[in-house]
């Protein structure tokens, strides 16, 4: 597991500002660097990619949604800090696929929290009083944020991974997590 307290970061709020100031959106293929600014963005991911976990993540600098979230969870598992994190499985289409999410979040006294640094429009820590006000609000937000109307958005609460798989073996890997059902949450929070 990642010595956090090496890097100086011994709180969420102190993790957010480690991602600020040292990582960024993308990923690297063979010293090369490819952020969402680059124009063949996702099908370079599909076939490049490899999700970086602890301090290859932390020495590399660059990654995309689903190695932040890896890393989140391994913060909040070093720090017995009670979390789940999410995957969002959506499409356009079946045959055009569709963009995907992870995120994660963390229990802070009465509130859950919502920890997002990789979906920069929403980057930050947001409270919220219930885990299924957090989970509906952040799927409201997904499905808004893209111009194409989604026809099947999905949620899973995921599992740690904790080697470099490829996107298909990552999203693989989350399909086979747990469905969450947003209506069936209310019932399931006693904390």
């Amino acid at each position: 597991m990642l010595d956090f307290s090496k890097y100086n970061i011994h709180t969420a709020q102190n993790l957010m500002d480690y991602f600020n100031k040292n990582m960024r959106y993308g990923f690297t293929y063979k010293n090369k660097v490819f952020t969402d600014n680059y124009p063949n963005f996702q099908s370079d991911m599909d076939k490049y990619y490899r999700l970086r976990v602890g301090e290859d993540f932390i020495k590399n600098k660059y990654g995309v949604c689903w190695d932040f979230c890896e890393l989140e969870r391994q913060f909040f598992i070093s720090n017995s800090i009670m979390h789940e994190c999410y995957f969002i499985e959506s499409y356009i289409t079946r045959d055009q696929g569709g963009p995907t999410h992870t995120f994660a979040l963390f229990k802070d006294k009465d509130s859950w929290c919502w920890f997002e640094y990789a979906w920069m429009f929403h980057r930050g820590i947001h409270k919220y009083p219930s885990k299924q006000e957090a989970l509906s609000d952040i799927l409201n937000k997904f499905a808004k944020f893209f111009d194409r109307k989604l026809m099947n958005i999905r949620l899973y609460k995921t599992k740690p991974i904790t080697k470099r798989l490829n996107t298909y073996e990552f999203v693989e890997e989350c399909l086979n997590c747990e469905p969450v059902s947003i209506e069936n949450l209310k019932e399931q929070e006693n904390f």
